[in-house]
């Protein structure tokens, strides 16, 4: 690679190996029709005629290591810090589009285990990852580090709070006192009783966990536990109430859409119809916000107006239907979806929707028209719509794909004249 002290960063494309000349404008048309802007396709181009100019070798042979250089040579030569993320990012980008273009998966995120059992015995650290090591059976592949990063913060929030108040060993060492103790400074610090509920209960799977493997051992006795602990009650909470989101919400968030979808702006137009679709999906279908994410277009019966939600939470599959309308948002997004490596029917980016995108966008079609509504109140506003409309309540616990018929009923509400009319 040439020397970060070269004058001359940049080579004329003309003088690149025609290979790498190929490569560079498939690079560009694959941003633009992702949705890129002008001014990110120049900033990321820039990052691109810079690596492919300095490494100087056919882009089949560009590794991670030749990217790193790239990334030194940009901290050196490139005094502001809004260019240099910009061509980090842009470099980011190269690197997606090598591996999508050489055949190769994206690299997966490790936990970070240090976080969790930094304080714990070892005993109970090799506990932990035993435990969560049996959970990840039972979840998606895509889903597996962030529901690991969940469960160890409840699981491991308590057990590094106990370790610093008292000196523990291992599992046995969790007792009710302690956790009274954890429970009382945790309650005045504000925290719900919602919240300590979830962290309890995961505490009392992980123990149920260690229960069953010492039983199955030869000794039985190998991973010892405070029984006492798994007799805890949960605190009381205040009873919920659906959080469907008013009708004429729902109209102005629906209307704001629209326009984006409307627009002359190619960007936005894009992605105001795939906003749109998703959004219909979610309110007319029940669709949870990992459902959609993880929605394939194999998934889809375009002639029966059904989709198939597999694997969903608790690993059920369950089939939903689409509304005339949904079917119309689908077709008017499919054109626009792109050239992508996945089969995920929502792509932005080149990639499938990120956990937050949902949540994102509808705060940004919020604030235009001063109303706050989350993806999930659209779920409940399906309950909800389809309940007053005269579903059955069997019938919705099945669209929905609830276990419990209670679950369903607090997902939806009467509305006062439904329940005038009754």
């Amino acid at each position: 690679m040439a020397s970060p002290t070269n004058p001359d960063l940049y080579q004329p494309v003309r003088h690149w190996p025609s290979a790498n000349q190929g490569f560079y404008t498939r690079f560009r048309r694959w941003l633009r029709a992702a949705g890129y802007s002008e001014s990110a396709l120049h900033l990321y181009g820039c990052a691109v005629r810079l690596a492919l100019s300095q490494l100087n070798k056919p882009y089949w042979q560009i590794d991670e290591d030749d990217l790193s250089a790239v990334r030194t040579l940009i901290t050196h030569r490139f005094e502001s810090a809004a260019t240099r993320h910009s061509y980090f990012k842009g470099l980011a980008k190269l690197a997606e589009y090598l591996r999508w273009t050489n055949g190769q998966p994206a690299p997966s995120k490790p936990v970070n285990w240090p976080r969790y059992l930094t304080g714990l015995p070892d005993c109970l650290a090799e506990q932990v990852r035993d435990y969560i090591g049996h959970r990840r059976r039972a979840w998606l592949p895509e889903e597996q580090t962030r529901l690991a990063g969940t469960t160890l913060g409840r699981l491991t929030r308590f057990m590094q709070w106990a370790a610093e108040h008292e000196s523990i060993e291992s599992a046995a060492g969790l007792t009710p006192e302690l956790w009274f103790g954890y429970l009382d400074e945790r309650l005045a610090a504000g925290i719900s009783p919602k919240t300590l509920n979830g962290e309890l209960s995961t505490v009392q799977g992980f123990l149920y966990f260690l229960k069953d493997t010492s039983a199955g051992s030869v000794q039985g006795l190998d991973q010892p536990i405070c029984n006492r602990l798994l007799q805890m009650k949960r605190l009381k909470e205040s009873q919920s109430i659906p959080r469907d989101a008013p009708l004429d919400h729902l109209r102005r968030l629906y209307e704001a859409i629209e326009a984006d979808a409307g627009s002359d702006h190619a960007g936005i137009r894009r992605l105001g119809v795939m906003d749109r679709a998703w959004f219909l999906l979610m309110l007319h279908s029940g669709l949870r916000t990992g459902e959609v994410r993880r929605l394939r277009l194999a998934d889809l019966d375009w002639c029966g107006r059904r989709a198939r939600i597999e694997q969903s939470k608790g690993l059920k599959d369950r089939v939903v239907y689409l509304s005339e309308t949904v079917i119309t948002a689908l077709e008017a997004y499919r054109p626009l979806r792109g050239p992508v490596e996945i089969d995920h029917l929502f792509v932005f980016r080149h990639k499938p929707l990120s956990p937050t995108y949902c949540r994102e966008r509808l705060q940004t079609y919020g604030k235009r028209c001063g109303i706050i509504i989350t993806p999930h109140q659209l779920r409940h506003s399906c309950a909800t719509m389809l309940l007053n409309a005269g579903a059955p309540i069997l019938t919705v616990q099945t669209l929905l794909g609830h276990k419990h018929i209670d679950t369903t009923l607090s997902y939806a509400r009467l509305y006062d004249g439904t329940v005038a009319a009754d």
